[in-house]
């Protein structure tokens, strides 16, 4: 009995619910749990359409049951990739701002005027003529701090990490 179910209608089933998910494994194993569920239950079962109405129908629930259950399961590891993904923002924030807490106190360690110009430069946004002119100095007094100013920056900051 269990092989002529088998052998007239798996075929046609798995093309029923491969038709539906696009995976010739899964399919087949959803059509197998099927026939496997109708033998356990044989003595119990009670079909009250025809058995290949009854098949389909077990076959399709089989499927929302497996696809649900995959949804589920692909709703919950975005939940904890993006969980992962928000805590390495927090972390590169800190890291971030001890970087730029860094950086100030490098800036806060240049001799005067080069922390003026420096300042002037990279958070006013002056060229270095514009520079010279306001502090009433050559542009290559400016370079000349830009420089040392830079220099000095990266030195302290390599000597912080």
């Amino acid at each position: 009995m269990y092989e002529l179910l088998y052998k007239v209608y798996y075929s046609e089933l798995c093309s029923y619910i491969y038709n539906l998910n696009k995976n010739k494994q899964q399919a087949e194993d959803i059509v197998q749990n099927v026939m496997l569920n109708i033998w356990k239950n044989r003595h119990s079962l009670k079909i009250e359409t025809s058995l290949k109405s009854y098949l389909y129908k077990a076959s399709y629930f089989e499927f929302i049951t497996l696809y649900n259950s995959k949804k589920r399961e692909l709703n919950y590891i975005k939940t904890i990739k993006n969980d992962a993904l928000n805590f390495f923002a927090e972390e590169d924030g800190d890291i971030l701002k001890t970087k730029v807490k860094k950086i100030n106190a490098a800036i806060d360690k240049l001799p005067p005027k080069c922390k003026e110009i420096f300042i002037l430069n990279k958070f006013k946004g002056l060229r270095y003529h514009e520079i010279a002119d306001t502090l009433n100095v050559s542009i290559k007094t400016v370079e000349t701090h830009m420089s040392k100013g830079l220099s000095r920056i990266k030195d302290e900051i390599k000597t912080l990490s």
